[in-house]
């Protein structure tokens, strides 16, 4: 009899994806605009493992997540939007102050 796997990846508590460094490089971070317009395969998509729909709940671990943009290209309810912006600028300078 064969094993059933999951279908999406999982690790284990503690495992190299519960610490990624993806965070600290990524440059675009998807958001959930519409969750009723999200495609429930984007979950298959999504090579880290970020996305979970739970009933019409859908969450993205942005820990996990890397920012490569996949989902926001196969769903119309999830954007990509800049992970830094602000008046403090990526550093914590405002502007003016040289």
């Amino acid at each position: 009899m064969a094993k059933e796997l999951p279908i999406v990846p999982t690790a284990v508590p503690g495992s190299s994806v519960e610490t990624s460094a993806a965070a600290s490089w990524r440059e675009y971070r998807p958001e959930v605009r519409e969750s009723q317009k999200v495609n429930r395969e984007v979950v298959l998509f999504c090579p880290d493992g970020a996305i979970s729909i739970e009933k019409e709940t859908v969450t993205i671990d942005l820990h996990i997540c890397k920012g490569c943009g996949i989902c926001a290209v196969e769903s119309d309810g999830i954007v990509m939007v800049p992970e830094y912006t602000g008046v403090s600028g990526v550093f914590g300078v405002k502007e003016g102050n040289k």
